[in-house]
C-alpha cells in the first residue's frame, strides 16, 4: 500500500500507491509521459474484464514497461508489485488505516478516494483492480520512477527478497518483446550500425543537461538584474518629468514585459535540461541491465 502517514503502519511492512504512467519513447507508437501531479486528469478507459488470480512477473513487467518505467526502476517497480500483492491485481485490503488495491495496493482510504478518482478519472476505487490502471497510477506515484519511498515494502527493504525474481521477469519480457512482431521495420538505419540502431553517448547527455542549467540560471539572473536597470533608467533620467508624462511607466511596463520573456525562455531552458538529464538516466540504465543479463547468461552456464 502507498502513502500512510501512519509510522506503525510503514512499520509493518505496508504500502500504498497512486498515479499514472506514461510510455518510453524508445519505443515507436509509445505513449508520451503522462502527469503525475493531482493536477492533471488521465484519459478514461473502458473498465478492465478479465479476472485474473495471479500473474507472473513477466504480465507485471509488462505492465509496468507499458507505464513507463524503464532501467534499474523497473525492476524495482516488478518487486514491489510481487511484495506488495503476490502478483495479485485482485488484490484489496480493507483494514485500516488501508483501503488499497491492485497490484500496487494504491490507497484510496478517506480524502484520498475523491483525490486519486478525480486525478485518474476514475469511476469508483475498483477500476484500480486493472493492472494497466494500477501500474499507471504506480508510475505517477512514483514520481515517473524517481522515489519508491511511497511503498514501506520498500522502505522498510522487503522488496528486495522479490528482486531475482523481478529480474528474471523482465528478462523474459524483453526476450519476448524481441521475438514478437511481424511487422517490417521500416525504419531508416542509424550511422555506423548495420543493425539499424544508434548510438548513445549518456555523458554527453549529461554535459548538455548541466550547461542547459547553467544558462537556465543565468537567465534567472539575468532577469533581476536588467529589470531592475531598467527601472532606474525611468527614475534617474527623467525623473518628474518622465512620472508625470507616463514615460517611466510606460519605460517599466516595457521592463516587466521584458522580465516575463526571460522567465518564459529559462523555464523552457530549465525544462529541456530535466529531459535530457533523465534521457542519460535511462541510457545508464539500460546499460546497467544489459551488464546484468549478460553476467546472468554466464552464471547460468
Amino acid at each position: 500500500m502507498v502513502g500512510n502517514p501512519d509510522p506503525a503502519s510503514r512499520a509493518a511492512g505496508r504500502a500504498r500507491l497512486c498515479s499514472r504512467p506514461a510510455r518510453s519513447c524508445s519505443r515507436p507508437g509509445a505513449r508520451a509521459g503522462q502527469a503525475a501531479t493531482l493536477g492533471r486528469q488521465l484519459p478514461r478507459r473502458p473498465p478492465w474484464r478479465h479476472a485474473v488470480s495471479k500473474l507472473s512477473p513477466e504480465q507485471i513487467a509488462q505492465y509496468a514497461h507499458d507505464a513507463g518505467f524503464r532501467g534499474q526502476d523497473l525492476t524495482t517497480a516488478v518487486a514491489v508489485a510481487l511484495a506488495e500483492s503476490s502478483g495479485r491485481p485482485q488484490a484489496h485490503n480493507a483494514t485500516p488505516p488501508d483501503d488499497s488495491y491492485g497490484l500496487w495496493q494504491v490507497n484510496m482510504l478517506g480524502a484520498l478516494g475523491p483525490e486519486r478518482r478525480r486525478q485518474f478519472d476514475l469511476d469508483s476505487n475498483r477500476e484500480l483492480l486493472d493492472p494497466e490502471t494500477n501500474a499507471e497510477a504506480a508510475f505517477a506515484i512514483s514520481g515517473k520512477g524517481e522515489s519508491f519511498r511511497p511503498w514501506t515494502t520498500y522502505t522498510s527493504g522487503a522488496y528486495k527478497s522479490h528482486l531475482d525474481e523481478a529480474r528474471r521477469g523482465v528478462q523474459a519480457m524483453r526476450r519476448g518483446d524481441e521475438k514478437g512482431g511481424d511487422e517490417k521495420d521500416t525504419r531508416r538505419p542509424g550511422n555506423g550500425d548495420p543493425s539499424g540502431g544508434f548510438l548513445v553517448d549518456p555523458d554527453a547527455l549529461t554535459d548538455y543537461a548541466k550547461r542547459a542549467r547553467t544558462i537556465a540560471d543565468e537567465l534567472a539572473a539575468m532577469r533581476t538584474k536588467e529589470l531592475h536597470k531598467v527601472r532606474s533608467l525611468a527614475d534617474d533620467s527623467f525623473g518628474r518629468i518622465g512620472k508625470e508624462t507616463g514615460f517611466a511607466d510606460a519605460l517599466n511596463r516595457f521592463g516587466e514585459s521584458l522580465q516575463r520573456q526571460v522567465r518564459g525562455v529559462r523555464h523552457n531552458v530549465d525544462t529541456l535540461a530535466g529531459s535530457v538529464a533523465r534521457t542519460a538516466k535511462h541510457y545508464r540504465e539500460q546499460e546497467a541491465d544489459i551488464a546484468d543479463d549478460l553476467l546472468q547468461l554466464l552464471r547460468d552456464k
